[in-house]
């Protein structure tokens, strides 16, 4: 996987919003532990649709390449 791919930026942005919410988890003090909980909650879903959406193209494409190079030897 490549450094700088969009994968690896969400991946490292996905390992940011968990330290952050085990940050807010560590100090309860904060005054809007709630509310920023749940924005990282959310930020962290979005990361991951990403990449299972990227995933997902990766096998798509992968699967229409076997399938086209399998009709041109066949």
């Amino acid at each position: 996987m490549a450094n700088n791919g969009p994968e690896q930026k969400n991946y490292a942005e996905i390992e940011r919003l968990e330290t952050l919410l085990q940050t807010l988890r560590e100090n309860p003090s904060t005054a809007r532990e709630t509310e920023a909980i749940r924005e990282i909650g959310l930020e962290m879903a979005l990361a991951v649709r990403e990449v299972g959406a990227m995933l997902i193209n990766v096998g798509w494409e992968q699967s229409y390449a076997s399938k086209h190079d399998s009709q041109q030897s066949g």
